[in-house]
C-alpha cells in the first residue's frame, strides 16, 4: 500500500480527513498534524517587529495593542465523517498558518508572500464559540446572553469560529486576513468581517474613540491584568486560555455634536480634555463615587457611564482592547473584553450598563458574540491541542 500524499491541497483537508477516517486512514489529520509541526518548529525570527507564536498564551491579548485589527468570523461546513477530527485538522492547519504569517513567511501556496515581511508586529489571536467546544466535549463558556437596549443585526452574529487579526500596518493585515481566508473557503462559511483601527496616546495603553473620550483608562497591568485574563489556571475554562466578548457599538456622532461639553463630561463621570474623572484632577485619580462637588452634589452622577462600569469586586475585572471602526454608514466602538470568565465578570458590568448607562442616548448595541480563546502552546504543538488529548 502507498504512502498517502501529504501535499493535498490544504482547503481539502477536512474533506480528506473524513474520507480518510471513513476508510481507517486519516490522510487529512496526518498531513495536518505534519504540516503544523513542520512550521511550528522551524526557528522563527525575533526582534523588532516579530512576535512570539509561541508562549504561554496566545499574542494579541495582554501584550502591547496594535494600531489596526481586523475580526472575522466563521461556521464549519461539516462534511461525513467525525467532527471532533474534522476540526481538529483545521486548527492544525490555522496554527500552520499562523505561526508562517507572524514569522513574516506566506502561508503554503500563498500567492503574494512577499506581502508578508515584514510582520510589522502581526498576531493571529484563535478563538471557538461554544458550538465548536461541544464538539470537543471539553470546556464550557456559555453564549453571550440578551442586553436591554440590543439592536443586533444579523451581519455580525456569533459565529463558530473567531480570529483576531492585529498589525501596525494594514497592508500585512490586509495580506493576513485574505491568505487565511483563502484557506478556509471551502471548509468555512464566513459570518462577518469587522476592521477596526486607533492611534494610542503618547506613552499610555489609551487612545480616542470616535466621542473624543479617552479610551481604555483603568485598564489592569502586570500580575493583576493577568490574573483578571486567565486565572490561576483553576478558575479559567482551561490553562492559560481565556474568553473574548467581542461587542459593535454604533455611534450616533450627530446627535452627539448637539451636547455641551459639560454634558460630555456628566454622561462619561470624566473630561473630555483629558480624561481625568469628576471626581479628581488627573486621569492617573482613581473613581471616587462618594466625592461631592462645590453644590454638596455627587461629583459622578450614579448613571455616568464610571459609576457602572466600575468594578464591583475584584471579580468583575476585566481588560479591554477595542478599536473604533468606521464602515462609510455608520461609525462607532468594537469593544473587544478578555476576562477569564465572562458570566462572573463581563456580563453582569454590562448588563449594568446596558439598563442605565447615561450614553446610551448616544449607543446602539448592532453585534454581540462570546468566544473561548484558545491557551498558547509550545513549538512542536498546535492550537486547541489540549482539546483532544
Amino acid at each position: 500500500m502507498s504512502m498517502p500524499d501529504t501535499s493535498v491541497p490544504r482547503r481539502l483537508l477536512l474533506g480528506s480527513t473524513a474520507a480518510a477516517a471513513a476508510g481507517g486512514l486519516l490522510t487529512g489529520f496526518g498531513a495536518g498534524r505534519m504540516r503544523a509541526q513542520a512550521a511550528t518548529t522551524e526557528q522563527a525570527p525575533t526582534g523588532p517587529g516579530f512576535r512570539s507564536f509561541h508562549g504561554q498564551y496566545q499574542s494579541g491579548i495582554i501584550d502591547d495593542q496594535q494600531q489596526h485589527a481586523v475580526f472575522v468570523g466563521w461556521d464549519l461546513n461539516w462534511r461525513e465523517g467525525s467532527k471532533k477530527q474534522q476540526l481538529q485538522a483545521l486548527l492544525q492547519m490555522l496554527s500552520d498558518d499562523a505561526a508562517r504569517l507572524m514569522s513574516g513567511r506566506g502561508v503554503l501556496a500563498d500567492t503574494e508572500p512577499e506581502m508578508a515581511l515584514p510582520p510589522s508586529e502581526l498576531t493571529l489571536t484563535v478563538g471557538l464559540g461554544q458550538s465548536l467546544l461541544d464538539v470537543t466535549g471539553y470546556g464550557k463558556v456559555g453564549a453571550m446572553p440578551a442586553f436591554a437596549g440590543d439592536e443586533l443585526k444579523e451581519q455580525y452574529p456569533q459565529s463558530d469560529l473567531l480570529i483576531q487579526f492585529c498589525s501596525q500596518d494594514p497592508t500585512v493585515l490586509h495580506h493576513a486576513v485574505r491568505a487565511v481566508s483563502k484557506n478556509l473557503r471551502e471548509l468555512t462559511s464566513q459570518r462577518f468581517v469587522q476592521t477596526g483601527f486607533m492611534r494610542p496616546m503618547p506613552g499610555k495603553e489609551t487612545f480616542r474613540n470616535l466621542f473624543g473620550q479617552v479610551d481604555g483608562i483603568n485598564n489592569p497591568a502586570d500580575q493583576v491584568r493577568e490574573q483578571a485574563v486567565f486565572g490561576d489556571g483553576q478558575n479559567s475554562w482551561i490553562p492559560n486560555g481565556t474568553t473574548l466578548a467581542l461587542r459593535r457599538f454604533e455611534m450616533d456622532l450627530d446627535r452627539w455634536d448637539e451636547v455641551d461639553v459639560a454634558g460630555r463630561d456628566f454622561a462619561l463621570g470624566r473630561r473630555q480634555s483629558d480624561g481625568s474623572p469628576l471626581s479628581g484632577s488627573s486621569i492617573d485619580d482613581a473613581v471616587d463615587l462618594s466625592a461631592e462637588n462645590e453644590l454638596g452634589l455627587p461629583s459622578i452622577a450614579a448613571n455616568a457611564h464610571v459609576a457602572l462600569a466600575k468594578p464591583g469586586h475584584g471579580g468583575e475585572t476585566i481588560h479591554r482592547r477595542g478599536y473604533n471602526f468606521d464602515d462609510g454608514q455608520h461609525s462607532g466602538l468594537l469593544f473587544a473584553s478578555y476576562q477569564r470568565d465572562a458570566r462572573s465578570s463581563f456580563i453582569p458590568v454590562q448588563h449594568r450598563l446596558a439598563a442605565a448607562d447615561a450614553l446610551n442616548t448616544w449607543l446602539t448595541p448592532v453585534g454581540s458574540a462570546l468566544y473561548a480563546i484558545l491557551p498558547g502552546i509550545a513549538e512542536g504543538g498546535y492550537l486547541g491541542q489540549q482539546l483532544f488529548g
